[in-house]
């Protein structure tokens, strides 16, 4: 075995081929020898053992895998495949043609593979699994696969980190972390509308569990990801730049032909080089100069192979803002008033409202422009009029008249509350520190971050234009519901067995994390930190939870309880017909119409169901107002009483209960 005296990139070039139309999922004769003779499938698998063989030939890197368990994790944040938008394919996602090759060369070596992968909420990992083919590929391959926001989680505490204290992984993840498996990291080569561009270690965005990803997604988010080389890096960078991608991903991605593999031993120093191939500066990158900050950088012992020419990528458009915003969208007005911290003193018109606007970027802007550029990829350039709102605003602003707050136009212009809720079209707010006028818009999008989808759906209800992807449009819509409730099911199996799975869901920006374990101190790098046992109550919680998050996955709007919220509505009507349609049907006999009994027996039905009604006053009256002490939202005596001899017990036990208020 050879020595690793410093770090090494490959880069590896492919014949020109058309590589785009089967980047992101396997065609249906994979894994027949006409599939093996394809000349693209030949070049992408000639492409990726040449890379290997080289790096393993200047590392010996192959004795990380001999006769150990390898975890090997592709980047399938969503799958773009005839997705319902305008281009059938998108190169979002890690190509499994590469994947195949990877898994190919590593099982020369490792004892076993297991594919692992958690993608975005809302698309759930089964169904990506399936979509992209990867579950073929694990079959014919022999290789396991593993879901991983369906598996068991362990908690450390990172002692030296800022932003990522606490983290929960995977279990199988704990197999790396104590050095017993070997971890690859598989992602594509591709721009970001979060960090700029998304690669190696971000990739490991994808193990941490669902709501632990959206704690700190805002300024933050390139601190938060680098810190997780505190607890684990991979042993393995391999960078599918078969098919690059360009663009403003999380949302669909245009195609760059920069037919190139990377590999690498160390997870800064490949997606340094990845970054300087795609065209950009890495100093311009946040998560490369915290990296280096941190001291997870090795740019000084590095040595690259192969041709580094550059492909230039078309950076991602990280503003709501920008010309191409107000082009695509000619209706919408977009304001921002962010205060997180003060812009520079010496800034005007547009460069101010960029300050502002991107005084947090990571969370609920960056998900806004997502949104966006969702839609322009359903095909939607619509003109309806309408207001976004971002941030709570900011007071006391030179250049404004009268003390505010104030929201930024796209040219620098100050606007107040009164000036923009006068504008024409629904007025829509999103993130969780415009609430104070969130609450006063005909919609407003809480969270920091959101849920991803959120803001997309919200956009779709202002515009008036309906959403193609969840839809029937989209080829693969019955297998993302299909395998959502799959999903909840193997969730709520865990938990109802007492396993936690996450961490609670949080819709304030700086939410509290716990201190840590006792006696932790500032070393080592992670320190193993276990999970309280779930009571029952909180088990109940987290059960419906599930129903919650299931249902906003597709609905894009988080409500707390609402399985719970539809039982007591379908009671509601219930009780309705069965307290009136005797009435009803006692009107109907008066009128000479056969309705089986005579009126009067009608009649005297509806006043037993009454007295019934009736007799639930003396519960209803001071469980109501017990409701309205609790969350100062009183409902009139009065109206306490009509109601519940209109519809009885589900008029007032919902709240009484919680469910509602």
């Amino acid at each position: 075995m050879k020595r690793f005296i410093m770090s090494t990139v490959v880069l590896e070039r492919l014949t020109k081929y058309d590589y785009l139309p089967e980047c992101s999922s396997l065609a249906k004769e994979y894994g027949t020898q006409a599939w093996d003779d394809r000349p693209e499938v030949a070049a992408i698998r000639m492409a990726v053992f040449a890379a290997m063989d080289t790096l393993d030939d200047e590392t010996g890197i192959g004795a990380r895998f001999d006769g150990r368990k390898v975890l090997v994790k592709p980047n399938l944040v969503t799958v773009y495949d005839h997705f319902g938008t305008m281009a059938p394919v998108s190169p979002e996602t890690t190509d499994p043609r590469v994947l195949d090759a990877l898994v190919l060369w590593l099982s020369r070596k490792a004892k076993e593979i297991v594919i692992v992968e958690s993608s975005g909420r809302g698309n759930p990992t089964r169904a990506s699994f399936r979509i992209s083919g990867i579950d073929r590929l694990a079959r014919h391959r022999g290789c396991g696969l593993l879901a991983l926001e369906e598996t068991p989680v362990d908690r450390y505490y990172l002692p030296q980190a800022g932003v990522q204290r606490e983290i929960l992984v995977p279990r199988i993840f704990s197999e790396v972390v104590r050095g017993e498996a070997a971890y690859v990291s598989v992602p594509k080569l591709k721009t970001n509308l979060y960090t700029g561009v998304t690669l190696g270690f971000k990739n490991a965005m994808g193990v941490i569990p669902y709501n632990l990803r959206q704690r700190h997604h805002h300024y933050a988010i390139d601190r938060k990801l680098v810190e997780m080389l505190y607890l684990f890096k991979p042993d393995l960078v391999f960078i599918d730049g078969v098919v690059g991608g360009e663009g403003e991903c999380p949302a669909p991605v245009d195609p760059v032909d920069s037919r190139v593999v990377i590999a690498g031993d160390h997870a800064v120093e490949t997606d340094r080089v990845a970054t300087r191939l795609m065209g950009f500066d890495p100093s311009s990158i946040e998560l490369m100069r915290v990296a280096d900050e941190l001291g997870f950088g090795d740019r000084k012992s590095v040595k690259v192979i192969g041709d580094t020419t550059p492909v230039p990528f078309r950076p991602a458009d990280q503003s709501l803002l920008s010309d191409r915003v107000r082009k695509a969208f000619p209706g919408l007005k977009i304001f921002v008033g962010i205060d997180r911290v003060p812009p520079p003193a010496d800034a005007n018109g547009r460069e101010l409202a960029r300050a502002v606007e991107h005084a947090c970027w990571g969370g609920c802007s960056a998900t806004t422009r997502f949104a966006l550029a969702l839609i322009e990829a359903e095909g939607y350039r619509p003109k309806t009029e309408g207001v976004i709102i971002i941030g709570p605003g900011l007071k006391g602003q030179p250049g404004a008249t009268g003390e505010g707050p104030f929201w930024y136009d796209a040219d620098g212009k100050a606007w107040d509350e009164a000036s923009m809720f006068a504008l024409p079209g629904s007025k829509l707010v999103i993130g969780s520190c415009g609430r104070a006028i969130g609450i006063k818009a005909d919609l407003f999008v809480e969270g920091c971050m959101p849920f991803a989808n959120a803001p997309h759906m919200a956009i779709h209800t202002i515009t008036k234009t309906s959403c193609r992807v969840l839809s029937f449009k989209n080829k693969n819509f019955v297998s993302i519901l299909m395998n959502t409730v799959a999903q909840r099911a193997a969730r709520r199996k865990l938990i109802k067995a007492g396993t936690r799975l996450d961490i609670p869901f949080e819709i304030s920006a700086e939410p509290p994390v716990p201190a840590g374990p006792d006696g932790a101190g500032t070393s080592p790098a992670w320190v193993p930190w276990p999970l309280p046992p779930i009571g029952r109550a909180e088990k109940a919680k987290l059960l419906a939870f599930e129903d919650d998050a299931a249902a906003a996955s597709l609905r894009g709007v988080f409500e707390e309880r609402i399985v719970a919220k539809l039982f007591w509505k379908s009671q509601e009507w219930t009780t309705n017909i069965i307290t009136w349609a005797p009435l009803a049907l006692a009107a109907l006999g008066a009128l000479g119409l056969g309705v089986g009994w005579q009126p009067s027996t009608w009649f005297r039905i509806w006043l037993g169901i009454e007295a019934m009604h009736a007799a639930e006053l003396p519960f209803s009256l001071p469980a109501m107002a017990k409701f309205g002490k609790r969350t100062g939202k009183a409902r009139p005596a009065w109206q306490t009483v009509l109601l519940t001899l209109e519809l009885g017990y589900p008029s007032w036990v919902p709240w009484a209960l919680g469910i509602h208020g």
